[in-house]
């Protein structure tokens, strides 16, 4: 989908994050896959999606043609978050929250993958976007 060239990048804590995180899930999941929370936030609302080994949580589910910020920040190592196959590849790091406003053009279901090695469980490492 378009991603405006805004972006920003705030400095964070892994506990601090984790707590948005963890506010979001209880406010807006809709159900589980695979035991993984399935959150469906409002459109034009902050949406939080964390990395750590070897878990992209939660599974996100957005609408189509509605505008999100998405933050992305990571518990524990760096990761990288590529949104296939859409392309999209970002740096995911502990202690900052990399912010990119984006709006899915496209339904459908999206993969999430680690593109920068974590360790042992880094092949395992997949989460996922849900566009309705």
């Amino acid at each position: 989908g378009r991603k405006s060239g805004s972006a920003e990048t705030i400095k964070t804590t892994p506990d601090q994050y984790r707590a948005q995180v963890d506010a979001m899930v209880a406010q807006y999941e809709v159900g589980k896959e695979n035991g993984i929370p399935v959150v469906a936030p409002p459109p034009g609302s902050d949406v939080y999606f964390l990395a750590r080994q070897w878990q992209w949580y939660p599974v996100l589910q957005l609408e189509e043609g509605e505008t999100y910020r998405l933050h992305l920040s990571s518990l524990d190592v760096q990761h990288g978050f590529s949104l296939q196959p859409v392309n999209l590849n970002l740096q995911v790091i502990p202690g900052y929250d990399y912010i990119a406003t984006i709006t899915p053009t496209q339904s459908g279901e999206f993969s999430v993958v680690c593109n920068e090695f974590c360790a042992i469980g880094h092949h395992l490492m997949v989460g996922k976007i849900i566009v309705k």
